[in-house]
């Protein structure tokens, strides 16, 4: 093995380590705690809610920012933006009719908190996504974030998503192989 190959074998190694490896990463500091207190971002029409009656939370970057800044304020040790396909008008009372990527929406919220986690969710079986794609877009958030984001890998839920993509529904275990 030449000493190229073994510099990149040491440094692939290294390159996979744990954010817990270092105590001193956002991630490490976070878990010393008992209890982690996170808020999941409204950043879709209604929110969480599945209810069709009206609601108050607003899906807009601004609004879903300033939720962040507060929880940051209160001690809060994380936020989680899920991510859900699902054309205008939906179907049944969990319709979206608008909201925000997940990962943008999460990522962007980097500049403007110094210690909350920021954790993205990404649909990865939709879309063109290379795992070389992804671990960029990781590590360049990871370097913005100072260590603060993370990704939350997901592979669809509803058969209608799939459909949008021209795909028929793959059972939940065979979509996570």
């Amino acid at each position: 093995m030449s000493a190229i190959d073994t510099t990149f074998l040491r440094a692939s190694k290294e390159a996979i380590a744990s954010p817990t490896d270092y105590p001193q990463s956002p991630l490490s500091q976070a878990l010393r705690q008992p209890v982690l207190l996170g808020l999941f971002l409204p950043i879709h029409h209604g929110g969480w809610s599945s209810s069709t009656l009206p609601r108050t939370t607003d899906w807009s970057f601004d609004y879903n920012a300033k939720l962040t800044q507060k929880a940051e304020e209160l001690g809060f040790d994380l936020v989680f933006g899920y991510s859900t396909w699902q054309p205008k008008g939906g179907q049944g009372p969990t319709r979206t009719e608008a909201g925000l990527d997940a990962f943008i929406a999460t990522a962007s919220l980097a500049g403007i908190t110094s210690r909350i986690l920021l954790i993205s969710t990404i649909h990865v079986l939709y879309g063109p996504w290379h795992p070389i794609h992804l671990a960029k877009f990781g590590a360049t958030l990871d370097h913005i974030s100072k260590g603060r984001w993370g990704i939350n890998v997901v592979t669809g839920h509803r058969a209608y998503e799939h459909e949008l993509f021209g795909w028929s529904q793959i059972e939940h275990d065979r979509r996570y192989e």
